[in-house]
C-alpha cells in the first residue's frame, strides 16, 4: 500500500508531460494523417482498414509483464526505463520526416506501428509511474491528468500539426512533434524518483495474471463496461473527421475544430468531472455522461444533411470531446481501483486492453460501414451504443466492485 503522497510539483509536471507526448506522435500518425489522406482521396473503407493499425496500442498487455519485471528488478525505479522508451519515440518520428506522406505511405505504415508500440510502451510504465506516486484520494487528480494531458497531445498532434502541415509540408511538422517530444526526455533526465514506493509482493510476475484478475468479484461486470463504453464514443469521433473533409473543410479548419475549439473545452470537461467525482457517485456520472452522449452524437446529422456551418461543425466536435473527457476520469478511476501492489502496470493494461481494443475496432469498422451504409446510419448506431451503456450502468454497476481495500 502507499505510505504517503508522493506527489511534488515536479512529479505533476512530468506525469502531465508524458501524457501529453505519449499522444502527439501517435494522435498525429493515427488522426491527423486520416484527414490528409482523405484529402488525397483514400476512399472510407481503406482509412476503416488502416484505422486498426491502432490495434497496437490495444496489444500493449502483452509485454506489460516484462515492464513490471524490469521496474522490479531496479527496485521500483520507473524513469530509467522511460527515458529508454522516450528516447527511442523521439528517434522513430525523426525517420518519418525523412519520407513523404503520400508517396510512401507503407513506410510511414511502419512508422506508425513503431511509434505506436513506442508511446504504448511508454504509458504502460507511465501508469506505474502513477500508481507508485497517487493515493487513493488523488486517483481524481490522475485521472484529469491523463485525460487532459491526453486531450494537450491531440491539440498538437492533430490540430497544430495540421495546421503546419497545411502550409509548411511533412518534414517541417513531424520534426516539431519530434521537438515537443524531447522535452519530456528532459524533463526526464533531469527528474529524482521519489523514495516513497509501493511495497511489491514476493510472488512473481507471470501470465497467470490474466486469467486470475478476471476471474474477482464484480470484474466481469466491469470487462462488460469497459468492452459497451467506448463504443458510441470512438464511432462519432472517427467519422467526424472524414465527414468535415467530405463537406469542404480545409486541413487547417479542421485542425482548428478539433485541436482548439473541442480540445480546449475537453480540457475544462475533464477537470471539472475530476472535481465532480469527489461530490457525487461515479454510477450517477457515467449515466449522465451517457445521456449527454446518446442525444448530442445526433448533432452530427446536421453536418451530413447540408448545416454545414462552422458552428456546426464545432458544437459536434465539442460534445465528443466533452463527452470523453468527462467520461475518462471515471473510467481511468474504476481501473486505478483495481490495482494491486505486485504488477500495477500489468493489470492497468490488462484493463485498458477491452476498452481499447472496442474503440479501435469502433472506430475502424464505423468509418469503413459508413462507405456502404453511409454516415446518418452509423451516427445513429453511435447513439444506440451511448444509450446502451447508460441502461447498462444504470442496471449493473452496483455490483462492481471498484473501492480497492
Amino acid at each position: 500500500m502507499h505510505k504517503c503522497s508522493c506527489l511534488t510539483p515536479q512529479s505533476i509536471l512530468l506525469l502531465a508531460s508524458l501524457y501529453i507526448t505519449q499522444y502527439v506522435g501517435f494522435s498525429f500518425f493515427s488522426v491527423a494523417i486520416i484527414a490528409i489522406w482523405r484529402k488525397s482521396g483514400m476512399q472510407l473503407e481503406e482509412l476503416g482498414f488502416f484505422s486498426l493499425i491502432s490495434l497496437v496500442w490495444v496489444i500493449k498487455f502483452l509485454w506489460a509483464p516484462w515492464v513490471d519485471k524490469y521496474v522490479t528488478k531496479h527496485h521500483g525505479n520507473y524513469s530509467s526505463f522511460l527515458k529508454i522508451v522516450q528516447l527511442f519515440l523521439i528517434i522513430s518520428i525523426v525517420f518519418t520526416s525523412f519520407f513523404d506522406v503520400i508517396e510512401d505511405k507503407l513506410i510511414v505504415i511502419i512508422a506508425l506501428i513503431l511509434v505506436g508500440l513506442l508511446a504504448s510502451t511508454q504509458d504502460i510504465a507511465a501508469e506505474g509511474l502513477a500508481f507508485k506516486l497517487l493515493t487513493k484520494s488523488e486517483r481524481g487528480l490522475g485521472g484529469t491528468l491523463k485525460t487532459s494531458g491526453g486531450i494537450l497531445g491531440n491539440i498538437l498532434g492533430v490540430g497544430g500539426a495540421l495546421a503546419i502541415y497545411e502550409y509548411f509540408g511533412w518534414s517541417v511538422t513531424v520534426l516539431l512533434l519530434a521537438f515537443i517530444t524531447t522535452i519530456t526526455f528532459i524533463q526526464l533526465l533531469l527528474y529524482k524518483e521519489s523514495k516513497c514506493v509501493v511495497e511489491h509482493t514476493i510472488q512473481d510476475i507471470s501470465w497467470r495474471l490474466f486469467f486470475q484478475f478476471w476471474n474477482k468479484k464484480g470484474r466481469i461486470l466491469l470487462l462488460v463496461l469497459l468492452i459497451l463504453y467506448p463504443i458510441g464514443m470512438t464511432i462519432s469521433y472517427a467519422l467526424l473527421t472524414p465527414i468535415l473533409v467530405d463537406v469542404g473543410y480545409g486541413l487547417d479548419k479542421i485542425g482548428f475544430i478539433n485541436g482548439v475549439v473541442g480540445s480546449i473545452l475537453g480540457i475544462i470537461a475533464s477537470v471539472i468531472s475530476g472535481y465532480l467525482l469527489k461530490i457525487f457517485s461515479r454510477k450517477t456520472m457515467l449515466i449522465g455522461i451517457s445521456i449527454f452522449e446518446c442525444l448530442g452524437f445526433l448533432t452530427l446529422l446536421f453536418l451530413v444533411n447540408g448545416y454545414t456551418n462552422i458552428l456546426f461543425a464545432s458544437l459536434s466536435m465539442s460534445i465528443i470531446f466533452i463527452s470523453y473527457s468527462a467520461s475518462m476520469p471515471i473510467i481511468h478511476a474504476l481501473m486505478m481501483d483495481q490495482l494491486s501492489t505486485k504488477s500495477p502496470s500489468t493489470e492497468y493494461a490488462l484493463q485498458f486492453f477491452p476498452f481499447m481494443l472496442m474503440g479501435v475496432l469502433a472506430s475502424a469498422f464505423g468509418v469503413s460501414l459508413s462507405g456502404i451504409f453511409g454516415y446518418s446510419t452509423m451516427i445513429i448506431v453511435a447513439s444506440l451504443f451511448s444509450f446502451i451503456s447508460m441502461m447498462y450502468v444504470l442496471l449493473f454497476f452496483k455490483g462492481i466492485e471498484y473501492e480497492r481495500n
